[in-house]
Formats: structure tokens, sequence, C-alpha cells
């Protein structure tokens, strides 16, 4: 064999194979405002970033689950009977994300009030 062979032929094995080394992890990257995202190469710079491994891979499961989840629930379950569900915002776009995210937010808590229910 050629050297150009034994090159290319090299580098189509390597090719096949990094999919199967490359795929046994990913990062879970943490922004400095305390929102997560996962991505299978790097986290940006300066956030905060852990290697899982997908073999010992544990579910992810928050801690205080049964406690109320303001990300999930409305913050005051009043707005729910308002019209608009007493949105307000700057721009159409941003009223119409607003106006469905609360609506889900109702939606959840009338269908798990326990969910949303306060600790006391």
């Amino acid at each position: 064999m050629k050297w150009g062979q034994t090159i290319a032929l090299a580098l189509v094995v390597a090719s096949m194979a990094w999919p199967a080394t490359a795929a046994d992890h990913y990062w879970e990257c943490t922004k400095s405002d305390g929102v997560r995202y996962w991505d299978a190469s790097q986290c940006d710079k300066g956030d905060h970033a852990v290697k899982v491994n997908k073999a010992n891979q544990t579910a992810l499961t928050d801690a205080k689950s049964t406690a109320a989840n303001p990300e999930v629930c409305p913050a005051n379950p009043g707005d729910c009977a308002l019209p608009g569900y007493g949105v307000e915002a700057d721009s159409p776009r941003a009223y119409a994300i607003a106006v469905f995210m609360r609506k889900k937010q109702c939606e959840l808590m009338k269908r798990f009030p326990e969910r949303c229910a306060k600790p006391r």
C-alpha cells in the first residue's frame, strides 16, 4: 500500500471510531444566573461545568420536588382569573409569550394543586 492510501484508511477508521468515544459523556452547564443547559462539546466560558458520563448517569431529580416550584407555578394564583392572566409586557411578542407561559402555569395548578401548594 502507498502512504496516501494508508493515511486515508487510517482517517476512515478513526472517523468511524470517533462517535463511539465522543458519545460517552456530555457537559452539564450552569450559567451565572442559574440557567442550566446541556452541551455535547463544552460549556460556554465563565459557566460552571460538570462532566456527566452517560454510563454512570443517574436521573436528574429536584431535591425539593415536594416544595412549591416558582418556575412551574404562578407567583400569584389570583392572576389565573384575570383577563390576559394579569400579564403586562412592553412588546406584543413578550406579551404573547408571557400569556402562553402563565396559561400553562395556571393549567398545571388546576391539574395538580398539591404541586403548587405553598409550604408553611
